[in-house]
C-alpha cells in the first residue's frame, strides 16, 4: 500500500468535504447508509477501505465543522483537534 503525502490526504479531505457539501448532508449526520455513500466514493476514488476509510470520511466533516466555525481556521489549527489537516 502507497504512503501518501500530508498534502494528498489533506487534498482528499477537501475532495470529499465539497462532495458533502454539495449533497447538502448535514454536518452531524449519523445515519449509516447517508454515510455509506461518503465511504463507497472513498472506495472508489482512493482504494481506501474500512478504518482508512471511516477515517477520512470523519475528517472530512471534522473539516467542514471547523470551517463553519467563526474562530477557528481548520488548516492552521486542524491539528489541534487530531484532524490529518494542518
Amino acid at each position: 500500500m502507497k504512503i501518501m503525502s500530508e498534502e494528498e490526504y489533506n487534498s482528499r479531505i477537501v475532495k470529499i468535504a465539497e462532495q458533502i457539501t454539495k449533497d447538502d448532508t448535514s454536518l452531524d449526520e449519523q445515519n449509516p447508509e447517508k454515510l455509506q455513500r461518503y465511504y463507497d466514493y472513498v472506495k472508489n476514488n482512493y482504494k481506501l477501505e474500512g478504518e482508512p476509510a471511516t477515517q477520512i470520511v470523519n475528517e472530512a466533516f471534522l473539516y467542514l465543522k471547523l470551517k463553519n466555525s467563526k474562530d477557528v481556521d481548520p488548516i492552521k489549527e486542524g491539528d489541534q483537534f487530531g484532524a490529518g489537516f494542518s
